[in-house]
């Protein structure tokens, strides 16, 4: 999202997937401080999906990810 360019500061001059982790996390990071450390609320915001449960699900149930 183009707004994101603007909360984070910087313009990445190029798609790289160290631009794409680093702007997931800092996105990540930013809706875990308005939900209060909720991975659950915060993954559904991340996703657009606040309220419906089938992204956070998701994530969620993989447990590698959680390791």
């Amino acid at each position: 999202m183009p707004f994101w360019v603007r909360q984070i500061a910087t313009r990445p001059r190029s798609v790289y997937v160290a631009n794409n982790l680093r702007y997931g996390c800092t996105i990540l990071r930013y809706y875990l401080d308005i939900e209060q450390g909720d991975l659950y609320r915060a993954l559904g915001r991340y996703n657009g999906s606040l309220g419906r449960a089938e992204y956070p699900n998701a994530v969620w149930g993989d447990e590698a990810l959680l390791a």
